[in-house]
């Protein structure tokens, strides 16, 4: 997968941002005022996430962040589906807590140097890892999620962004179908009290 990279020095720190640059149309976020956030795409797009949480889990490192900017057409239908304070076209910022912690104030900082930063191209190949359910139990509390200005942040561990590229993976099979709303996941098995994060199947014409 190709990414724009860049290095990025705040204080004693230097972070490596990823900029993915093929970002499928079909992939939004919505965030919801008061409720759970959601990702919404049809398969190639829950396909791209997938290989995304797997580079996430095993790929990324010290200090390292992976930035998906929405691609999303300006308007479409499932907008009148929420209330007038929902949010669209939000960003994803994605971590690996395991090894890079940053607040998001912190992040807001990294994203307004990239105008005036260094870059380069980089290719990094999705890891043919798999998830397995054997140590269920260590999933509880892994997941953070937080909304800041115009981006949503995804963060967990290792065996946590495996869980979420096995269920990003159980929409692979269903295709283009702009009637189809049934399939969606609650990532229930990395919150401790409350649902943080939902996938939902949703497919529009462009």
């Amino acid at each position: 997968m190709k990414f724009t990279a860049y290095d990025l020095q705040i204080e004693s720190n230097t972070y490596r941002l990823f900029d993915v640059i093929d970002v499928p149309r079909q992939l939004r976020v919505v965030y919801p005022q008061g409720d759970t956030p959601i990702i919404l795409a049809n398969a190639m797009g829950f396909d791209f996430l997938e290989s995304i949480f797997k580079i996430v889990s095993a790929s990324m490192k010290d200090n390292c962040l992976i930035r998906i900017k929405d691609n999303a057409k300006a308007v479409e239908r499932f907008h009148d589906w929420y209330p007038s304070s929902a949010e669209f076209h939000l960003d994803m910022i994605i971590y690996n807590y395991q090894y890079t912690q940053i607040s998001s104030k912190k992040i807001m900082r990294l994203l307004k140097m990239l105008d005036y930063s260094k870059k380069e191209c980089v290719d990094i190949a999705v890891p043919d890892i798999t998830y397995n359910n054997n140590k269920w139990w260590k999933l509880k509390g892994t997941l953070n999620v937080d909304k800041r200005s115009n981006f949503l942040t995804i963060s967990s561990n290792s065996y946590g962004f495996l869980y979420m590229a096995d269920e990003a993976s159980s929409y692979h099979d269903i295709e283009d179908d702009e009637k189809e709303m049934f399939a969606h996941s609650h990532l229930f098995g990395l919150c401790k009290y409350e649902d943080l994060l939902d996938m939902r199947y949703y497919y529009e014409e462009n």
